[in-house]
């Protein structure tokens, strides 16, 4: 995933870089995390997408039933992937998501774009917007940010279910509609079990929670924060964060 002639264009259309079939691989992950952290300002889309689509295919290590819960996730990454094959001048999230806000398509969402001036038949009458859909994926990300600072926090007893159900209701809860959270209660109380040892050693790949894990836990969490806080900040600086 680097080297100066790594094709991040031709990779992002790659189908074979977002396949759940494909093993789960936190490697992977943390080199396309250092990878996107290279230029915060200009965030590259391969990079970032390529390590949020990662990070689901954990949820089906824990349960089957919780991974559908946040199967979304998936096809907001692959909304994005078809937007940056769209607008091959865009080559950075914060610009494709410049472009929305000048063209004043920021605000669509697909369904209910007429409120806004657009008939079903016109050129953006079924257009969703890169920015609603990766503000989103902002969203996940700040859910598993809280999930690796609750699991590096001092509480040996913490579950599996406690770690993602507490990080779900801290974080996501109050964005989702009263449906999506039943469901992903739903799929908390069937087939999630496992001790915190166990979520480090399906979501890190570590043998054991030691030193060595936490440091790798470290690692990834900063990382990751770093993602989120650009990307976050950049919708707060144009004043978009509130996006329904």
């Amino acid at each position: 995933m680097e080297g100066k002639d790594f094709d991040w264009e031709k990779e992002l259309k790659n189908d074979a870089n977002f396949d759940q079939k494909v093993p789960y691989n936190i490697d992977k992950i943390e080199s396309a995390l250092t990878n996107a952290c290279k230029d915060l300002d200009h965030l590259n889309p391969y990079y970032t997408l390529v390590a949020a689509y990662e990070f689901t295919k954990f949820f089906e290590k824990i349960s089957s039933s919780l991974s559908m819960g946040f199967s979304d996730i998936t096809s907001k990454v692959e909304k994005m992937r078809r937007k940056f094959n769209r607008n091959p001048e865009c080559k950075d999230i914060q610009k494709l998501i410049t472009k929305e806000i000048e063209l004043d398509i920021y605000k669509l969402n697909g369904n209910n774009n007429e409120k806004f001036g657009y008939k079903k038949d016109s050129e953006y009458g079924t257009y969703c917007s890169a920015s609603r859909t990766f503000l989103r994926l902002l969203w996940f990300m700040e859910f598993l940010v809280e999930i690796f600072k609750t699991i590096l926090a001092d509480r040996k007893d913490d579950t599996i279910k406690k770690i993602i159900g507490d990080s779900y209701d801290k974080i996501l809860s109050p964005r989702h509609t009263w449906l999506v959270r039943r469901a992903v209660g739903a799929a908390m109380f069937f087939g999630v079990s496992g001790s915190k040892e166990d979520a480090v050693k399906i979501i890190f790949c570590c043998d054991k929670y030691d030193d060595k894990a936490r440091q790798k836990i470290i690692k990834i969490k900063d990382l990751l924060e770093k993602v989120w806080s650009a990307g976050n900040q950049f919708y707060k600086t144009c004043d978009i964060l509130n996006l329904e």
